[in-house]
């Protein structure tokens, strides 16, 4: 799987069906979208290079997610091309459900995300390099659960 082309609206699509093949367990593939020696930097891992690397990183991911039940959203903020490279930045929010007490509200985690897209010789667009970085927790008194840094809470890949 890759994109046709490098818009808003594409990559809005591809956010969606990216959680789709989340949820699906999919983990093959949501790295179809990489490149071949596509690079992916998380917190707290050595960088990954490589589809078969990070196959098994999304497995991981899918597991961890599914074991305490999180629901998992991207939301695009922003991107670019020019020529055969583009960028997007998104937050992805992770919301964790309570493991016994309805009433403690669970968890959220929030990361940054920057992906580098490449357009290969065929005009298809595909993720080059994948870095997130977690946002600061929510300040006590944000409002809605801002943060310091403007976004909701959300997730660590």
């Amino acid at each position: 799987m890759a994109l046709a082309a490098f818009h808003p609206r594409d990559l809005q699509e591809f956010t969606r069906a990216f959680e789709d093949l989340f949820y699906a367990a999919d983990a093959a593939s949501m790295t179809s979208y990489y490149t071949e020696h596509a690079q992916l930097m998380a917190d707290g891992i050595d960088p990954l290079q490589g589809r078969a690397a990070i196959t098994e990183f999304w497995r991981a991911a899918i597991a961890r997610a599914a074991a305490v039940r999180a629901r998992r959203t991207i939301r695009l903020h922003e991107s670019h091309s020019s020529g055969d490279l583009g960028y997007a930045l998104c937050t992805v929010t992770v919301d964790i459900p309570p493991a016994s007490d309805p009433s403690d509200g669970g968890t959220s985690i929030a990361v940054w995300d920057a992906t580098i897209w490449q357009r290969d010789p065929g005009g298809t667009w595909r993720i080059a390099v994948d870095i997130s970085t977690p946002l600061p927790r929510p300040h006590a008194g944000s409002p809605g659960g801002v943060s310091a840094a403007g976004s909701k809470a959300a997730e660590n890949r």
